[in-house]
């Protein structure tokens, strides 16, 4: 099976339902939609969020799945459990615990976006999905950075200099640049070329 690109797949953020105030004390309903390509195909879920005192925290997941092939179509309803850790400051931080298995063994990871994988949701490993960069596949990339992130942080530059001094900004560009370059540098002598 072809990997799927993340940013292409029907996705859950535990960071949305924080945002949106879906992890609070209680129960709270909520719902997505998923709106895809010329044609506006769309994909919903209905979700209830169930957050308590006794810590068995979860999110219900409502949606029917249809089969393109057979057009069969199978009512989702279950449980994706919710964990909490602590932060530096005070407070907690919700994750999602993978309900999936994979090669036979249950998954259980801790997450912070589950995906849709055919019927199911879960983690980007169980699904075997991976990031748009990902495929890329290097094509842009020398060594650990690439020209797109050089780009980005020329463009994050304001001010060069200031009491004649590199702005930080500034330096963080001349260092990307730097690493590029000698990326770039080390590529060429492999092959043999001469500067």
């Amino acid at each position: 099976m072809a990997r799927q690109e993340a940013e292409n797949s029907n996705s859950l953020s535990i960071f949305w339902l924080k945002k949106y105030g879906y992890l609070e004390d209680g129960l709270r309903w909520g719902g997505i939609k998923w709106t895809y390509g010329f044609y506006g195909r769309e994909n919903n879920i209905n979700f209830t969020t169930s957050i308590n005192r006794d810590g068995n925290d979860y999110i219900e997941l409502h949606y029917i799945n249809t089969n393109r092939a057979t057009d069969e179509r199978d009512e989702m309803d279950y449980k994706v459990f919710l964990t909490t850790t602590s932060c530096n400051f005070g407070g907690k931080r919700y994750w999602f615990v993978c309900p999936l298995s994979k090669n036979g063994r249950y998954c259980g990871r801790r997450v912070g976006v589950i995906y849709s994988i055919g019927k199911w949701f879960g983690c980007r490993y169980c699904a075997d999905i991976a990031y748009r960069a990902q495929f890329d596949g290097g094509k842009f990339r020398a060594g650990s950075v690439c020209e797109p992130d050089v780009e980005k942080a020329y463009g994050e530059v304001k001010l060069k200099y200031y009491k004649g001094k590199p702005t930080k900004k500034y330096r963080r560009y001349l260092r990307l640049r730097q690493k590029m370059d000698n990326c770039w540098i080390r590529a060429a002598k492999h092959f043999g070329m001469e500067f």
